[in-house]
């Protein structure tokens, strides 16, 4: 089991409890630890204050780079890993900008164990990203926003839709109920999205590839 505390990647025995290693240094605190670590392609990603992003040799677990964000805030969404990349948000208030980025997963210089990492892209919006998880494939990203108000009520939460490679902004239904702070989850039954919000709506949407490219079909 990995895990981490406030100063270091932990790997645990998942039947006794018993830490088995005590990985490298983590550059910042870990802000709460809301969202676990992720694994991918031997490697271990974790989300710290103040908009930063860790990643570790999952085997050695030593560090291997460092993003921080410029906008910086609170690591409130999951890490999403599809095909080389890591996409995930940031959150600084209710009404606040916040960043949603795109990082590539690739070492680029192994002679550092803190290198700087900079953004593939970043989409910046008004209240953030909390707990929005993203559905990542080879075209897009479905991410869901906060609303940028403060309360749950207001109609202003939107679903983006994010080219893969670019962050180009495709898509978007707004005038959702609340800030969406649920992971985008895909029914295979359905072929649909399936999403809630603060607001207490559950919502469905489907994608679909027009001559003008990729869109959704609320």
């Amino acid at each position: 089991l990995y895990t981490y505390d406030s100063k270091n990647l932990l790997k645990m025995d998942t039947i006794t409890g018993k830490l088995v290693k005590r990985g490298g240094a983590l550059a910042r605190p870990s802000s709460f630890a809301i969202q676990p670590p992720t694994y991918a392609d031997g490697m271990i990603f974790v989300g710290l204050s103040q908009g930063t992003i860790q990643a570790f040799n999952a085997k050695t677990m030593e560090s291997l780079w460092v993003y921080e964000d410029p906008l910086g805030g609170q690591p409130n969404c999951q890490i999403t890993y599809k095909n080389g990349y890591i996409y995930t948000g940031f959150w600084n208030s209710e009404t606040a900008e916040a960043n949603y980025v795109c990082i590539s997963a690739a070492d680029e210089d192994p002679s550092q164990t803190n290198e700087k990492k900079v953004a593939t892209w970043t989409h910046t919006g008004k209240g953030g990203y909390y707990w929005a998880g993203a559905y990542a494939c080879e075209d897009y990203v479905l991410v869901g926003t906060d609303d940028g108000a403060d309360g749950s009520k207001s109609m202003t939460g939107s679903l983006l839709m994010l080219d893969a490679k670019t962050g180009r902004l495709l898509d978007k239904w707004d005038s959702l109920y609340g800030d969406v702070r649920s992971t985008i989850c895909y029914d295979k039954a359905t072929d649909a999205f399936c999403f809630t919000t603060k607001g207490g709506w559950f919502c469905s949407v489907k994608t679909g590839k027009t001559s003008d490219g990729w869109q959704l079909r609320t």
